[in-house]
């Protein structure tokens, strides 16, 4: 179980991590797991959270689509991570 503090630091770790996301990064299955734990437990963190939050998920979304055509392990992470937030997504588009 988390606190709030160290999902508000997995947050964040999460955002610098995608700024650091190359298209063939063997370690880009981290973003996938922050972006995993992140989800099961954001019922923890402050509307400030959430919004920076969906700001990485932003740009995590706009990573895949610069990277979506590079067939590598990196991208693939990628995308799981995207699938995520876009799942949060679907309720809101029905």
């Amino acid at each position: 179980m988390f606190t709030a503090e160290q999902l508000k630091k997995l947050v964040r770790n999460y955002g610098v991590d995608l700024s650091y996301f190359d298209e063939d990064d063997p370690e880009a299955s981290v973003i996938y797991t922050e972006r995993r734990i992140i989800e099961e437990n954001k019922k923890l963190l402050s509307p400030e959270d959430l919004d920076l939050l969906y700001q990485y998920d932003l740009k995590a979304v706009e990573l895949y689509e610069k990277y979506k055509n590079y067939n590598t392990e990196a991208v693939d992470w990628l995308k799981e991570t995207v699938k995520i937030f876009k799942s949060n997504l679907s309720p809101q588009l029905k």
